[in-house]
């Protein structure tokens, strides 16, 4: 019987290993957990971190934000769990209240700023001590009354006292925002297409404008007669919550929401009155994010 040669015998013992090599098993073990997949790209999530930032505090991450902020989405892979653990915590930035009233001052006041507002309280005090101007005294209280109120909204928001709907209609309630839409018919146009992106009907408008001019009128039926009265119902109208799904989506989403996320957003943001849970629910979408 013919023996293998040294070099045979090796070739063949190489080739009974690869054999077995090709042999796989599962091998399951109790209460094991896989680590997670990163089948999502890096650049998707830094441009997603960047974005976020850009949108909620107008600026971006700095330092060792950018890494923070990469820990959590990478804990489940970029889930819409870890995309909402990221976005609470720009929520609670210091910039934020501060940025939400630039974008309206910019979007509403034509950029009036702090300086802006300033100037103008210095106008009315002067006018004060000028005897010429004493029938005029109640009016220039009132209007000054209107801007301390303006020019508090970021203390306020900080504190706790205003919240973000509160903000907005001190946006429309001052000096500045009357100088941009003069007249009561103008002033009624102008809420109905800022914040709700449409004309009022003519009743609306007819009925708006009996209310802003001190009048008993009906609007999104509930009754009113100043225009506090009316910025009171406009401001806590389900149209104003829909305006508001139909605003964050068109600015960040970039398209009309459909009639099915409307109503389900505006739940969210009516349901506690927080516009951060309306901004939670659709920054942390897949849309947003840019996976599909």
């Amino acid at each position: 019987m013919k023996m293998f040669q040294p070099k045979l015998l090796f070739l063949y013992i190489v080739l009974l290993f690869a054999a077995s090599c090709n042999k796989t098993e599962d091998i399951k073990i109790r209460g094991n957990i896989p680590p997670p997949d990163h089948s999502i790209d890096s650049s998707t999530i830094n441009i997603y971190i960047n974005k976020a930032y850009i949108n909620i505090v107008g600026r971006e991450p700095v330092g060792t934000e950018k890494s923070s902020a990469l820990t959590i989405l990478r804990q489940n892979n970029f889930s819409v769990d870890n995309r909402k653990q990221f976005i609470q915590t720009l929520l609670t930035k210091p910039e934020y209240n501060s940025y939400l009233i630039t974008i309206a001052r910019s979007e509403y006041l034509g950029n009036a700023d702090t300086l802006d507002i300033a100037q103008q309280i210095f106008v009315y005090q002067n006018a004060l001590t000028l005897v010429d101007y004493a029938p005029f005294y109640p009016l220039i209280r009132f209007e000054m009354k209107r801007l301390d109120t303006l020019q508090n909204t970021l203390r306020d928001m900080n504190a706790g006292t205003c919240t973000y709907r509160d903000m907005l209609r001190r946006t429309v309630n001052n000096y500045f925002y009357d100088q941009l839409n003069m007249g009561t018919e103008n002033f009624v146009v102008s809420t109905f297409q800022n914040f709700l992106f449409r004309y009022p009907t003519n009743y609306e408008l007819a009925q708006g404008k009996i209310i802003v001019d001190g009048q008993s009128g009906l609007l999104f039926l509930k009754n009113g007669r100043t225009k506090n009265d009316y910025l009171g119902i406009f401001y806590n109208s389900s149209d104003y919550y829909e305006g508001q799904v139909r605003y964050i989506f068109r600015k960040y989403v970039f398209r009309e929401p459909t009639s099915a996320e409307m109503a389900y957003y505006a739940n969210i943001y009516k349901a506690a009155g927080n516009y951060k849970d309306l901004q939670l629910a659709v920054f942390s979408l897949n849309e947003y994010a840019g996976i599909q």
